[in-house]
Formats: C-alpha cells, structure tokens, sequence
C-alpha cells in the first residue's frame, strides 16, 4: 500500500522542493503539506486519510523541532499509534540532532544527495526503522565506538568472581544443576551462591535476577529465554 505522507515546513521553498521529490514516486501518497501548524492542522482535520509520516522539513532551530514535533504528538495523542517523524534539514550540529532524537523523530535527514536518499528512507520510516544521512549515521558509529564503558551499578560490584561467574551462567538460562556441572560444583554450593546474589542483587527470584544481570551486560545471551527453575 501506499504511503500516505504529510509535509510540514516553514520555509515554502524547501517544501515545494519536498513536494517535487516525494511526486516522483508513486509508493507515496502525499496527502497535504503546509508552512505552519495552523495550516496543517486544517488539512489533516479536512482530510479522511491519516498520514504514515510527517516529514519536518528544514526546521529553523531546536526550538522549531520541538514546536513541530509536539504539534504532531499532540495531534494524534488520543490514537494508539502515532505518525512517524522524519527531520530533513541542512542543520547537522550534533546538538540539533540529539535534541530531535529525544523527542521521538525516527529519521533525521541532512544535506541529501540525491532525491532517491529521502524516497528510500520512507518505507523504512513507515515500517517501524529509522532512517539517517550516512554522514550522520557514520558519526553516530564513531561516538558509540569511542564511548566508555557505562560503571556498573554499585550491587554489582559487591559480588565475587565466582559469584559473578554463576549469575553470568544464571543470565543464560541455565538452572542450578547446569550451571554445578559447568562449574564443576556441588548444586548445593550454586544454590548457596545464587541465594547470596539474590540478597547482592536484592530481588527475590531467578527472572528478576536474569533481567538485572542483562541490562548489566551480563550473559552471552540478551534474548534468552528465562531461566528455569532450579
């Protein structure tokens, strides 16, 4: 099906130029475009369809991102889902970007290439992914590369080796009986030793254990299943 996509941008060339590019493909369908909210708001109220994306095209400043931004969410806040959000804009400034991205765009698009760059990111946006300039995404992968590894949290450095050891095995999912048989112990000892990282970890069961030790970075497996019981 197509794409229904709605444009909203203050300056009237940028979105004739928007327009011009989104008219070439035919997977989109562009259901209105307006310079302000005032506007956008009547053609969408007037309009039966409901758009798949809202591109912002060339946002003046942060504080014009917000403001456009905000406009959309509140416009479908009583709906369950939400148009996704596109920014296409020549401002790259990393707190420009950072600041769209917290508030919910899912693509940010700048200084495109070519028109096929903004028409191969639609259907990505409108699928549920996110879509970038690659001279964006490629500073997004050097900061990421770069960046320190996050302390752990405070419960975690109370264990010992060979507690961290178990609760590693326990964030696998594997039981007490596998984990005595990787480890070479008695199950009685694991069940001491998973009984002391729950009083460390303070919870009170192996799932909630398993959970905090993967948003931790613990274990081999983020998706595994939970642990079974002992």
């Amino acid at each position: 099906m197509p794409i229904n996509l709605f444009i909203l941008s203050e300056d009237p060339v940028f979105l004739a130029g928007l327009e011009a590019i989104v008219e070439q493909d035919d997977s989109v369908n562009l259901i209105g475009a307006a310079e302000d909210e005032a506007r956008g708001l009547r053609c969408l109220k007037s309009n039966p369809l409901r758009p798949d994306v809202v591109i912002i095209g060339e946002p003046s400043c942060k504080r014009a991102i917000c403001r456009n931004v905000a406009w959309v969410l509140s416009t479908y806040r009583q709906e369950k889902s939400r148009p996704r959000i596109v920014v296409v804009s020549q401002n790259e400034y990393d707190d420009v970007i950072v600041s769209a991205l917290r508030l919910g765009v899912n693509g940010y698009l700048a200084r495109i290439a070519c028109p096929e760059e903004l028409l191969q990111s639609l259907p990505i946006v409108a699928r549920g992914g996110a879509a970038f300039s690659p001279t964006i995404a490629a500073r997004f992968s050097k900061y990421f590369a770069t960046m320190q590894r996050l302390p752990e949290p405070p419960e975690f450095s109370r264990l010992t080796s060979r507690e961290g050891e178990i609760l590693k095995l326990l964030a696998d999912g594997l039981n007490n009986r596998q984990i005595a048989r990787r480890l070479f112990l008695a199950e009685k000892t694991v069940r001491n030793y998973v009984s002391r990282i729950f009083t460390k970890l303070e919870v009170h069961d192996r799932a909630a254990a398993a959970l905090r030790a993967r948003d931790a970075g613990f274990g081999e497996q983020a998706d595994a299943a939970l642990p079974q019981p002992a």
